[in-house]
């Protein structure tokens, strides 16, 4: 297990490397000015030496002064091109968890727990879990009713929270518990943990506790 544990973050460190080496090039970056910004970032200006968290750094670093991360486009190749839809504006959405669905889906894809975060990638998840359920798949993530919305939205959020769960682990972290200390606090509490929040105490004070009591009644 520890083998595929330390398997799964140096393939998620290559692509790190990988998407931040695109990141120099879409932003048109000088060599100097590379390194001088991924040292700024992380205090080190070797992508080799970094740990993956200094590397998840580095990247957002990019992404601040514009970079996009992309699907790649090698993935169609010697295929028929489907263009890929972006998601509806929120609050657009017949079902409310509809719209929650969306925006996790987009997170997963900033966090790269996935690589295409389109709509269209969206339908074909919504598809094949609602094909797992009742056999009945349902074409559209638009087209789901309410029952059908709440089953994909949890499990969105288990597969997201597992993912950043490994990585908080991974970057030798403390994981934050519920209040009884029995098991990981709710999606909410560990998506601000990954992304940081945890650090800054008086801004995460509110959404810690709300989120500990909203495990409790699960």
């Amino acid at each position: 297990m520890q083998t595929n544990q330390a398997a799964n973050v140096n393939n998620h460190k290559k692509r790190l490397i990988t998407l931040i080496q695109v990141a120099k090039s879409q932003l048109g970056l000088d060599e100097l000015l590379y390194r001088s910004m991924i040292k700024a970032a992380t205090g080190k200006d070797s992508l080799r030496a970094m740990t993956l968290p200094e590397l998840e750094t580095a990247l957002e670093a990019f992404k601040q002064k514009g970079f996009k991360v992309r699907a790649n486009p090698s993935s169609n190749k010697g295929k028929n091109t489907v263009k890929r839809r972006l998601s509806p504006v929120s609050g657009s959405a017949k079902v409310a968890q509809i719209d929650k669905i969306r925006a996790i889906w987009i997170t997963m894809g900033h966090h790269l727990v996935i690589q295409d975060s389109s709509e269209t990638a969206l339908d074909t998840y919504v598809r094949r879990m609602t094909l797992r359920s009742k056999n009945e798949g349902v074409d559209a993530t638009a087209w789901l009713d309410e029952y059908q919305a709440e089953r994909v939205l949890e499990s969105l959020k288990n597969w997201h929270k597992r993912v950043l769960i490994e990585r908080i682990i991974n970057r030798g972290e403390r994981l934050q518990m519920n209040e009884k200390g029995t098991r990981p606090a709710n999606y909410e509490v560990i998506v601000a943990q990954y992304e940081g929040c945890s650090r800054d105490t008086s801004s995460c004070e509110a959404d810690s506790n709300e989120a500990a009591s909203g495990e409790d009644s699960q």
